[in-house]
């Protein structure tokens, strides 16, 4: 695999990965409509991310680029832990520490197991 391509790899799931945490963070630090907001952001930047990278389309048949079950075990932990965290006192540094933590983990965890699909033009570079 070239160095392009892995490097288009890493800026997806970073920027998933990142975009996630920051989510996480607002979800367990702010009150009134910020955390659905974010909720709101995140969903639609994941959908235009895949765009982008051409993760979602007609070339990418009933499949997510995504890392099998896993990640949604993983992301469902950090979830809980922003929920649980969320109206607290130690929401204020606990929510950031969550959302790095976050970031950290769900990107290895992407980088390691998730799935990139790639096109045949960026398969022959």
């Amino acid at each position: 695999m070239n160095t392009r391509i892995r490097t288009t790899i890493r800026n997806y799931w970073l920027a998933l990965a990142a975009m996630y945490g920051l989510t996480l963070s607002v979800v367990a630090m702010a009150d009134g409509p910020w955390p659905l907001i974010m909720v709101a952001s995140f969903i639609l930047f994941a959908i235009l991310q895949g765009l982008r990278y051409r993760q979602i389309g007609r070339d990418v048949q009933g499949k997510f680029a995504t890392a099998s079950p896993g990640v949604g075990i993983v992301g469902g932990v950090f979830g809980a832990a922003a929920i649980l965290v969320h109206g607290t006192e130690v929401a204020m540094w606990a929510g950031p520490l969550l959302g790095l933590a976050t970031f950290i983990g769900m990107y290895l965890y992407l980088h390691r197991f998730g799935r990139f699909y790639r096109d045949s033009a960026e398969t022959s570079l």
